[in-house]
């Protein structure tokens, strides 16, 4: 099965794919994502899963 590239503007959406998404951490960690009730929940969910994923990390490296 051969592997076909990609068009152009499926780069292109990629790319900005991936810089909303790390734009939306950096929010997230920055509490800049609103006030509304999903804004809290969303920020409630990223600290708390960024807390067990360290947890867990400190846990595997001893």
């Amino acid at each position: 099965m051969n592997h076909r590239p990609l068009h152009q503007w499926q780069k292109e959406h990629h790319h900005r794919v991936k810089d909303f998404h790390k734009n939306h951490a950096l929010a997230l960690e920055n509490g800049e994502n609103g006030n509304g009730l999903l804004g809290k929940w969303e920020r409630f969910v990223y600290k708390k899963g960024k807390h067990f994923l360290n947890l867990l990390n400190n846990f595997t490296s001893y």
